[in-house]
């Protein structure tokens, strides 16, 4: 494995960019130091294989405060950044708006032309944007990128996955997303994890599309259809309540398997079959096996991914340009549909 750090940029000094961990206490290059590691700046500054050269941010006081947190220059656009200094950067982190996301990659893909680029969800405020991103990246074949969809670098969550392939839970028969806070800011979380344990969906029906969230977003109920065997997975927001909520509630034939109030752990409850002779029908343990999922750790397992792939080219990508791809035209379709059934 090459030893060289990853040089790495930040642009983007908010929550996710920074601020979400900022209080606590780290060393860098120590990722055991820091009790949560939920920013970039922070996963950057403890992975002993990243080297955080810079971050950028118009808001002179997100910069003043990363630069005083991790002692590292800050800079109000990349023209400055480029002009003040020559380190080549490997890994670009975008951490914007999604409607400045865009313009963002375009501007980083034509004068920083990075190795890896990691990007925030949602992509995009549409999926003509997202399809825009899309092209700007194709115009480099040899740029990699990865989504931050948090959850799909998980070890746990990786684990979960390879029972659900293999069958050592039996086959999927049905579930429920449970969601509040904008579809594509918060809802997309699960529905993307759903992807990824269960495989491809397709769009089948709306049947609640309301309530505004921010500019761009919206709280919306639909349904999706496995590919594999038309099991159902119900999208239900509570959005219109004020409630912010993340849940993923999955029945399989060995058990359920639950992400509960978007929490820090797993919950399965096995199947057990029944001992009685006059009851046909098998119960589920009464209390479940509970498994931390590690998510206080989360932007540290992003990196990992990223470093793995760095060494490696054949390590997988958890989450990539077209898996979130996938993601947004699931959405898409629920947000353009008129309470009805949409393309298959």
């Amino acid at each position: 494995m090459n030893k060289k750090k990853i040089n790495t940029l930040l642009i983007g000094l908010g929550k996710i960019g920074c601020g979400y961990d900022y209080s606590e206490y780290f060393e860098v290059d120590k990722p055991s130091s820091s009790s949560k590691i939920i920013s970039h700046a922070r996963a950057t500054s403890v992975h002993p294989r990243f080297n955080l050269i810079a971050g950028i941010d118009k808001d002179i006081k997100a910069s003043k405060l990363f630069s005083s947190k991790y002692k590292k220059p800050s800079f109000d656009c990349i023209e400055n950044f480029r002009s003040n200094s020559n380190i080549k950067i490997d890994l670009v982190i975008i951490a914007v708006f999604p409607k400045n996301q865009p313009k963002i990659v375009e501007d980083v893909i034509s004068q920083l032309n990075p190795k890896i680029l990691l990007l925030e969800k949602p992509l995009a405020i549409s999926l003509e944007e997202t399809k825009k991103i899309k092209n700007l990246c194709a115009t480099k074949p040899d740029l990699i990128v990865f989504v931050n969809y948090v959850r799909r670098y998980l070890p746990l969550v990786n684990k979960w996955r390879n029972k659900i392939i293999s069958g050592e839970i039996g086959g999927f028969i049905t579930g429920n997303i449970i969601y509040g806070k904008g579809l594509l800011t918060n809802g997309s979380h699960f529905i993307n994890l759903a992807e990824y344990w269960l495989g491809k969906f397709k769009y089948e029906k709306t049947f609640k599309n309301e309530l505004k969230y921010q500019e761009f977003d919206r709280e919306a109920s639909f349904i999706l259809k496995t590919k594999e065997n038309n099991s159902l997975l119900n999208i239900l927001s509570i959005g219109g309540y004020k409630l912010r909520a993340g849940e993923l509630d999955l029945w399989f034939e060995k058990g359920r398997l639950c992400w509960l109030n978007n929490g820090n752990s797993l919950h399965f409850w096995p199947r057990l079959s029944s001992k009685s002779t006059l009851e046909y029908y098998d119960s589920l343990s009464q209390d479940p096996e509970v498994y931390f999922t590690e998510i206080t750790k989360c932007q540290y397992y992003v990196l990992d991914s990223i470093n793995n792939y760095y060494g490696n080219k054949e390590s997988p990508v958890p989450c990539s340009l077209d898996d979130c791809f996938e993601t947004m035209q699931l959405m898409n379709y629920a947000l353009k549909s008129e309470i009805k059934n949409g393309p298959k």
